[in-house]
């Protein structure tokens, strides 16, 4: 089964090398519009347990961070700007891709006002495949938000940036990375950060709000600091709390380093764990290289272990083992 997931690997990165020896880094239509995307497949083995074999996927894990495309336009005129994309994850379904950004914002000075549907604050790594340094999240993103509808309030300067929230919910609805679209009970979120420290960045943001229409609502903390060491090296650590009744109460923490040998090639060394009042506890331990092909195509790989159900950070807790990946990126 490897072999053959290698061959089918192989053939659709030499498509993508093609593609990406005419493409730019975005496609400029006018002055007012542009198109931006990226296109992700991976080869992955997840050997499981106690499950009777290992799991093998191409392109169909189910899994956006894994396998999934997203095309984008972007539109700008004056203080407005605006944006709409669509996403697409093989193996989901039509409840499970179609549109995902959706908004309107307009900037005045240093105060920037968006109504539609956007991506939460919070969370150290990013929700987007184009902008992580390894195929996988850790043990935090258990505690993070997805994709809701609402309006929000941004302030940014130099050194500061703060914003506030107002959503349909916190967390998502019955599809894939939306709200609830209730405004019968909002969620809110909040947020600040500061640069003013050399190559230091700190981040604090909380949400408060309902969980797809349930009487009971989730409280989530989540603390994340990023310091350039080095030109080369860059560090960083997060931890989350979420509260979601008495029985329910999620701490997850995560330490990052990223290191860049050449312009091309850099890998990235991850620990994360999570802990519930339940007394349930794992850790998450990964690898994973990266090269660079062109300006446009990044071939990476990785290696994870969680030594426990809830640490396990390709499926946000199917089962306890390994994790090994390869998976090819494409952006424009």
């Amino acid at each position: 089964m490897t072999k053959h997931i290698t061959r089918q690997l192989a053939g659709w990165t030499a498509s993508l090398v093609a593609l990406a020896a005419t493409a730019s880094a975005e496609v400029k239509i006018n002055d007012y519009l542009s198109l931006s995307g990226y296109a992700a497949a991976a080869g992955t083995i997840t050997d499981t347990t106690p499950a009777a074999n290992p799991k093998d996927t191409l392109f169909n894990s189910g899994f956006g961070n894994l396998d999934s495309a997203l095309f984008a336009v972007n539109g700008k005129y004056k203080g407005f700007s605006s944006k709409v994309s669509l996403f697409y994850v093989p193996a989901r379904g039509s409840d499970n891709s179609g549109i995902l950004d959706a908004y309107v914002s307009y900037t005045a000075g240093d105060f920037t006002v968006t109504a539609g549907k956007f991506l939460s604050y919070l969370g150290y790594e990013s929700f987007y495949a184009a902008n992580m340094n390894q195929l996988t999240y850790g043990s935090t993103i258990a505690d993070i938000p997805g994709y809701h509808t609402g309006a929000k309030v941004d302030y940014a300067t130099k050194d500061f940036a703060a914003g506030v929230a107002v959503v349909d919910s916190l967390f998502g609805g019955a599809g894939f990375n939306q709200g609830d679209g209730d405004f019968g009970e909002v969620g809110t979120e909040a947020y600040i950060s500061y640069t003013g420290i050399d190559k230091l960045t700190i981040f604090e943001g909380i949400g408060y709000g309902d969980q797809d229409n349930d009487a009971v609502d989730s409280f989530v903390n989540d603390l994340w600091v990023s310091y350039a060491a080095t030109d080369k090296l860059t560090l960083a650590a997060e931890y989350t709390y979420r509260s979601a009744n008495a029985a329910n109460k999620n701490n997850g923490w995560l330490l990052f380093g990223q290191y860049l040998f050449t312009d091309k090639f850099s890998a990235i060394a991850r620990v994360s764990g999570i802990k519930n009042k339940g007394g349930d506890a794992g850790t998450n331990f990964t690898i994973a290289p990266s090269y660079k092909v062109t300006g446009n195509l990044t071939l990476r790989g990785e290696i994870s272990y969680a030594d426990s159900a809830e640490g396990d950070s390709v499926t946000n807790g199917t089962a306890k083992g390994a994790f090994y990946g390869v998976q090819a990126l494409f952006t424009f």
